[in-house]
């Protein structure tokens, strides 16, 4: 079993029972309550809380970061080789979005595999061959399917979204909570899926030569690009960087 899905059940493990202690600490100290009432409704809030959060911060984090669904004949080609890639390997299709920006970047969000939504840049799409884009899209579709994507849902909005006023901070608690090597590994398996390496190589080799500004960019997402946009606060939480992915998938 990949590791993802155990790390985000124990984030919103974690949350329920900060929630449920906030709870009780009101209900007994404030409102008075007898322990058993406050207890119930406690656990009550604390569920309530967990059940929110793992159904909406995909969707919120997707809000967040903004697009349209695709529209034009290049975005139809993006869209028609994500719908390849599913089909051909028996993946949920996540919704895909494009939002405006001259960069070459992608991120994903997710609940579940089949709660999932991916944003590619315009940049992307407008410069990227269909063979690069294939291979950008196979690392997203590999996060999701992994459980990294709905993990880093989770870290973007219980953490990095209230930490972002704070750059040094959040970039030393993304750096600790979020899993070294993530990217790599989701390289590793994209060029598997579509069994050629220099697509998504050649992807990264572009992308590495750019600036990765991304005008609609959230702090609660910084960390889910493939090359994350830069707000000058020094906070880049890359797993590893572009040139060590770059150098790893040349030796395949």
């Amino acid at each position: 079993m990949n590791p993802g899905p155990r790390r985000s059940a124990t984030a919103l493990g974690i949350l329920g029972a900060v929630v449920a202690a906030a709870a009780l600490v009101v209900l007994r100290a404030l409102v008075g309550l007898p322990w058993l009432w406050a207890l119930v409704i406690a656990a009550v809030a604390g569920a309530a809380a967990v059940g929110g959060l793992r159904l909406t911060a995909w969707r919120l984090l997707l809000r967040l970061a903004g697009g349209q669904a695709p529209d034009g004949a290049a975005e139809e080609t993006l869209a028609n080789v994500l719908e390849g890639l599913c089909v051909n390997h028996g993946i949920p299709a996540p919704e895909l979005r494009v939002i405006q920006s001259d960069s070459i970047n992608a991120l994903a969000a997710a609940r579940t595999p089949a709660h999932a939504g991916i944003v590619v840049t315009s940049g992307a799409v407008e410069q990227l061959e269909r063979i690069e884009l294939e291979g950008l899209l196979a690392h997203h579709l590999c996060r999701i399917r992994r459980g990294d994507a709905a993990f880093e849902t989770l870290a973007g909005i219980l953490l990095a979204w209230p930490l972002g006023a704070v750059g040094w901070l959040r970039s030393r608690v993304m750096g600790r909570v979020l899993p070294a090597g993530r990217s790599l590994k989701a390289d590793f398996e994209a060029v598997s899926l579509t069994r050629y390496p220099p697509g998504l190589l050649s992807a990264l080799m572009t992308i590495s030569g750019q600036t990765p500004e991304v005008p609609s960019a959230t702090v609660a997402a910084l960390h889910m690009w493939i090359d994350e946009p830069d707000w000058g606060i020094a906070d880049a939480v890359r797993h590893p960087g572009l040139q060590t992915r770059i150098a790893a998938l040349s030796e395949l």
